[in-house]
């Protein structure tokens, strides 16, 4: 236990729920599934694997007071501030340089801030799964793999099949997929030897450094050079890399996939967490308030109205309906799973058109 560390990893903005996730409030810092933020429920997962000093918070600076006064329990020395974000693998790089300057010896499980998942003691035996596994494998790098209950276009996929251990189960990952097209999707969904990734990655800190060394050494040098002068110039060195694990070459670093046993959402756009709530809910439509709206003749649809105002709707199908107090959104819910990159779009038009401060 000593050595094992923990990275609710919160840097985000959630653009892709967007209105109701902005850069000044985005969705892990909000109360999506209950009383408690994303965040809040994402640490409360990790009690009784970890105590509170080895869990840590990789954010960026303009949302570090936010994540102090809303996770009062973490140290406030744990909660790792990027000056400005430069892609996930420099977060990574940075929070696994603070790490190992505290213990050389350390491992980390890292996992996002802003996902759902419901059965708490599963996802902890996958997370001690995953320790257990890169304690006696320590130059492999472990994933938590969810299987697929549905083709889904927004979720990153990973293909494992070979087996590495056989109790508990660890499989060989082969190959990442993001987002793949709707036909892609099914077929993976179908496969039996695809896995949604699920964003949470364990590894001995040295070996993930070690690795992006190999990878792009610019990368390390920016996160130590950061750690140990506190410059933004410094960290504003590093390359901008998307994928945090990616980049990693696993003919020298093997990559695991620790198959999940708990049911997990990402929440990671309106179809995502209109689906989520309709499982929970038992029901159809989907309402943030159920007496301020009025329907006839739809199905599938969510309305979230948390500015109180009247919602009605007649005949549709498939539409997401969000009102806040300065913006109205309507999606066709079809759309997005037929084309990811529809809200990031919608974003950049509004960017185009002079409308910022709605972001």
């Amino acid at each position: 236990m000593e050595h094992r560390y923990a990275v609710v990893v919160a840097g985000g903005s959630g653009t892709r729920l967007w209105p109701l996730s902005r850069q000044s409030l985005p969705k892990q810092m909000q109360a999506l599934m209950s009383d408690k933020t994303l965040i809040r429920e994402t640490v409360d997962r990790l009690r009784g694997v970890l105590p509170m000093s080895h869990v840590f918070i990789s954010t960026t600076t303009n949302y570090c007071d936010p994540i102090h006064a809303l996770l009062p329990d973490v140290p406030p020395e744990n909660v790792i501030c990027e000056p400005t974000a430069r892609g996930t693998a420099a977060a990574f790089a940075l929070f696994a340089t603070v790490i190992k300057d505290k213990d050389p010896d350390a491992v980390i499980f890292s996992l996002a801030s802003d996902h759902a998942i419901a059965e708490v003691e599963k996802f902890q035996v996958s997370v001690r799964q995953s320790f257990d596994f890169v304690e006696s494998h320590p130059r492999h790098v472990a994933m938590v793999g969810v299987r697929p209950t549905r083709p889904d276009t927004g979720l990153g996929y990973i293909r494992a099949r070979h087996v590495l251990q056989r109790d508990p189960l660890v499989l060989r990952a082969e190959k990442f997929v993001e987002k793949p097209t709707r036909d892609v999707a099914k077929k993976y969904a179908r496969s039996g030897d695809h896995y949604w990734n699920a964003a949470c990655y364990c590894f001995a800190a040295e070996v993930l450094l070690e690795a992006y060394e190999d990878a792009d050494p610019a990368l390390v040098e920016a996160a130590r050079a950061f750690a140990k002068s506190g410059d933004p110039a410094d960290y504003e060195r590093a390359p901008d890399k998307t994928h945090e694990i990616e980049i990693i070459d696993s003919t020298t670093y093997p990559l695991a996939l620790v198959p999940a046993d708990f049911s997990w959402s990402d929440i990671g756009n309106w179809p995502a967490l209109y689906l989520l709530k309709r499982q929970l809910a038992g029901e159809d439509q989907v309402r943030t308030d159920s007496s301020q709206h009025v329907d006839v003749g739809s199905s599938r649809i969510m309305v979230t109205n948390a500015d109180g105002r009247l919602v009605a709707t007649a005949g549709l199908d498939d539409i997401a309906i969000v009102t806040t107090d300065d913006v109205v959104f309507v999606l066709d819910m079809k759309q997005v799973e037929r084309d990811p990159s529809l809200m990031q779009r919608l974003l950049d038009e509004l960017a185009a058109h002079g409308q910022d401060g709605y972001l």
